[in-house]
């Protein structure tokens, strides 16, 4: 006869893939752990920390100064390049010390982390375990960790935006989707597309909305000089190869081929999203796969994101 608490137990493959993944993520733990030690002040949240208090200081305008910039010791290779209200976000860090915002910073983030994985993950409370840690385990999500980036942030948001839309919350979805591209908009900017070619027009409407206040916000509070700064130090950026480690520009170069193909992936995907119009789950993973997929400017954190997309598929 069949224990009753035995059957009760999971599977073996997945306490084995919850055990190799927690292995995994104790020893991301331990790295992380000697690189705060070794340099707890050579973090990318420090360039946002940064930027909060040149604004604090010299005002909003001058956030993209690249003069103000290296000043405070920024090497201009991490120059500030996210909206705004990124800035703003994290103007409460400027109160403490760089490692105590980079600990901060990271605790935050692995509480984000670990609560869209509850709400997005599909199956027991094991399963979930299990599909957080092996997130967790991955090597973009790790170094997103190490190197204090904001990718975490726009992952939870775009889950959770997901979550509110699945539940037909629109309003709440288009907002939350919105705040998602405050910080790092290369990164989802194809999920509203997707959205709207799959006929989910009310979330649009509201992200319209919401992310016009948002705009209106930023320009205000950055003014000419402010905007100007802004595109000067995109072109910086964009001339540096070192910003597009993992796109096709590193395959074929800054060539239109590699724009075609850039272009090419997007489209395809915004194509399958319309295909697929009936299932929320594929629109949304195709609109996050289709972003990083048609990137000109990705960072091996960048790819975590693909991390949420799973998350959803494996529901169907």
């Amino acid at each position: 006869m069949l224990d009753r608490s035995a059957s009760r137990l999971p599977p073996v493959w997945l306490s084995a893939s919850a055990l190799t993944a927690g292995i995994a993520v104790i020893f991301g733990i331990q790295r992380w752990i000697q690189h705060f030690r070794s340099d707890a002040s050579a973090q990318d949240i420090q360039v946002w920390v940064i930027a909060a208090r040149i604004g604090l200081t010299h005002g909003w305008s001058h956030i993209y100064d690249l003069d103000l910039e290296r000043a405070a010791s920024i090497d201009l290779a991490h120059i500030f390049l996210a909206p705004p209200p990124s800035a703003w976000a994290v103007t409460p860090l400027t109160l403490v010390s760089t490692p105590v915002a980079y600990v901060v910073w990271t605790v935050l983030n692995l509480a984000a982390f670990v609560a869209v994985g509850w709400l997005v993950c599909p199956g027991s409370r094991f399963t979930k375990l299990t599909l957080i840690l092996a997130g967790l385990a991955l090597w973009p999500v790790h170094y997103q960790f190490w190197l204090g980036q904001w990718v975490v942030e726009t992952l939870a948001l775009l889950g959770l935006t997901w979550w509110l839309l699945d539940r037909e919350r629109w309003i709440l979805g288009g907002v939350v989707l919105a705040l998602a591209m405050c910080a790092k908009p290369q990164d989802a900017w194809l999920v509203p597309v997707a959205l709207l070619v799959s006929g989910r027009w009310r979330p649009i409407v509201w992200f319209g909305a919401t992310g016009a206040i948002i705009g209106a916000a930023s320009l205000v509070a950055l003014g000419s000089h402010g905007v100007s700064a802004w595109v000067q130090s995109i072109e910086l950026a964009r001339a540096n190869p070192a910003t597009g480690p993992l796109t096709y520009s590193s395959l074929f170069g800054h060539t239109t081929f590699a724009a075609a193909v850039e272009i090419a992936f997007g489209l395809a995907a915004i194509g399958l999203a319309w295909y697929r119009r009936g299932r929320l789950d594929i629109v949304f993973a195709l609109g996050i796969a289709g972003t990083i997929g048609s990137a000109s400017y990705l960072h091996e954190d960048d790819i975590a994101m693909l991390v949420l997309a799973v998350w959803i598929i494996l529901r169907a």
